[in-house]
């Protein structure tokens, strides 16, 4: 990705910044409601992953990340489908649910995921134990990143693909997933919880053809895309682009 002009670094920085820290508040006070909704979000989950279940015949378990992994929901489903997988997200309360969730799922021990705390775009996370992990030197056969993109602003949101990207492993899949907007827009909006309350979250619309070009441009040759559509429990349309690194590059 091409260096922002200097003169615009400390102003994008610290909008980013600013909308990081209203993210982390917004996701802390909704880590209750993922409990709740976790059931329906498993079932909208199966469908849109199940063209890479399919795909996942390899005799190894298959490593996988899961940016922005919330309660661990999709963790918990890859994990059981025969990845191993380690999940972050930039909420501490996210990831106690996710982690306490441990106990419910019947996973052999060396099959359960592991679970990180870390804003992604920084790139620096901690385990359990408080020991910090960086994973930029690791390779994933598949990275998952379900309503994460459309949390950073422009041009941070192509600088988040670029960086799951170099994660994925020669032969592997990327997914990058947004709601189908009609028109592009970006900024504060509230998420409600499913009692009608709801808190103020930054987050970018993006039409589909937005948002296919964006993981394209971020993509280059190495990758060859597909997408796909699906509805959740919401009624709400969502774009699913699996970008599948197929060349050396």
């Amino acid at each position: 990705m091409p260096a922002a002009p200097a003169s615009a670094e400390p102003a994008l920085e610290a909008d980013l910044t600013s909308i990081l820290a209203t993210n982390l508040v917004a996701y802390q006070a909704l880590a209750s409601e993922y409990r709740v909704t976790s059931r329906q979000r498993l079932k909208h989950a199966a469908e849109w992953l199940a063209v890479v279940f399919q795909r996942n015949t390899r005799s190894r378990r298959l490593q996988a990340l899961d940016i922005g992994c919330a309660d661990g929901s999709h963790a918990y489903l890859l994990a059981a489908h025969g990845y191993d997988v380690t999940g972050v997200d930039f909420s501490p309360r996210m990831i106690q649910i996710a982690r306490w969730r441990l106990q419910r799922f019947r996973l052999r021990k060396d099959h359960r995921p592991r679970f990180l705390t870390g804003e992604f775009h920084a790139g620096t996370f901690h385990d359990a134990a408080g020991r910090t992990e960086l994973l930029g030197d690791r390779q994933f056969d598949l990275v998952v990143a379900n309503a994460f993109v459309h949390l950073f602003p422009r041009p941070y949101d192509r600088a988040v693909v670029k960086k799951a990207l170099d994660l994925v492993a020669f032969q592997g899949t990327a997914l990058f997933s947004t709601t189908i907007e009609d028109s592009r827009e970006e900024g504060y909006f509230v998420k409600y919880r499913s009692d009608g309350t709801g808190v103020d979250r930054w987050r970018g619309h993006y039409p589909k053809d937005e948002f296919l070009a964006l993981i394209r441009d971020a993509a280059g040759e190495p990758f060859d895309l597909q997408d796909a559509t699906s509805t959740d429990m919401r009624g709400r349309s969502w774009l699913t682009i699996a970008a599948r690194r197929a060349r050396v590059g």
